[in-house]
């Protein structure tokens, strides 16, 4: 990653009041957040940001924290995206 870059983590959590406190946490350390609040949300934002990293809560509305996961690991271009599973 190029000095002077955040590194870009992708939030996805369903409970509003958790993702904001997760968000400002990070952004305080430096980070760049991407937020998802959908299962949906998720792979398009994934896709689009290209993030570092990835908090991804399981209980989400439309697709599942498990079904995320396996089409994002199913995706060639998303694939080597570290995921953590909330």
């Amino acid at each position: 990653m190029p000095q002077g870059q955040k590194t870009k983590i992708l939030i996805v959590e369903d409970d509003t009041f958790l993702a904001g406190i997760y968000a400002n946490k990070f952004e305080k350390e430096g980070f760049e957040v991407a937020l998802a609040t959908d299962g949906e949300m998720a792979l398009k934002l994934a896709k689009k940001e290209m993030p570092q990293i990835m908090l991804l809560d399981i209980l989400l509305p439309k697709l599942d924290g498990f079904e995320v996961l396996e089409k994002i690991k199913s995706d060639p271009s998303t694939k080597a995206i570290p995921v953590i599973l909330l």
